[in-house]
């Protein structure tokens, strides 16, 4: 969009662009040829849809590179970084079946929620008869569905003025501390990917200075900064690979298959600009 694609292409060649392609698609084709859904094993299932979503994700990051979008890449890094945060911690406690099945549950216990404050979307501003009465029917299933989680996990409450609700995090239950991100994040993670992630949260959110502190170029505030950037690149792309193998690793290992040369092709690829990951 911002530059032609000669000069992208060119561009692509200085961080092994088709090599980080090729890479996620040999993990792609390993993750498929292995069946994962239908295995029995919890830990497992959860771990097969966490990494079919990294793959994702990481592809939808080399391509925002490749365009010379930094910024984006390091935003959407989060994803991974956050993924392979809770699949360390749940492969680290993978032998509690009750915290897996929360983990599980979890997801329910969020997709009711948001049912009901959709239908309450349409039961206040829906200009169709029709659709007021079927958001109604909806919402009066999804409530069942909620209530009966929260009856579940009672233990797990917490409470407001509105009532009591099941907070982000619940389902780490008794297994540590406190229950939220950071206590996870504590249990499991290198200190120099916390600052990265740091670092990608404020990519992620609008700010006071807009997009004009970016990697790779020096803070302007008399210009208004909306084109792309083929510098900076470094850091998004060594803490996306880093996390994704990671979260390889972990698939992986937990199936009994060597993944050692996916892990040195990353290793390869950030190699020239892993200093950055120690700054």
């Amino acid at each position: 969009m911002d530059f032609s694609a000669e000069v992208l292409e060119e561009n692509a060649k200085l961080w092994n662009y088709a090599s980080a392609v090729e890479m996620v698609k040999e993990c792609d084709e390993l993750a498929h040829s292995c069946d994962l859904l239908k295995t029995h094993d919890t830990f497992t299932k959860i771990v097969a849809e966490s990494y079919s979503k990294a793959i994702i994700t990481t592809k939808e990051i080399l391509t925002l590179l490749y365009h010379g979008y930094p910024e984006g890449a390091m935003a959407l890094s989060r994803i991974l970084y956050e993924s392979m945060v809770v699949m360390q911690f749940l492969h680290k406690h993978s032998d509690n079946e009750e915290l897996l099945k929360r983990y599980i549950d979890d997801y329910a216990v969020k997709v009711s929620r948001d049912r009901i404050k959709y239908c309450n979307y349409l039961l206040d501003y829906s200009q169709s008869e029709e659709e007021r009465q079927e958001a109604q029917q909806h919402k009066v299933e999804a409530r069942k569905v909620h209530n009966k989680l929260k009856q579940k996990y009672s233990e797990y409450l917490s409470y407001n003025k509105q009532g009591n609700y099941l907070h982000d995090y619940w389902w780490v239950g008794d297994v540590i501390q406190s229950r939220n991100f950071g206590a996870i994040q504590n249990e499991v993670t290198l200190d120099n990917l916390k600052i990265l992630y740091v670092l990608s949260c404020y990519r992620a959110h609008s700010g006071v200075v807009g997009n004009n502190v970016r990697f790779g170029t020096v803070f302007d505030e008399t210009v208004l900064s909306t084109k792309g950037s083929l510098d900076g690149f470094e850091i998004p792309l060594c803490f996306s690979l880093v996390c994704f193998g990671i979260l390889t690793e972990t698939m992986f290992e937990r199936l009994g298959i060597a993944c050692d040369g996916i892990i040195k092709s990353i290793e390869k690829i950030i190699a020239p600009y892993e200093n950055c990951l120690y700054r």
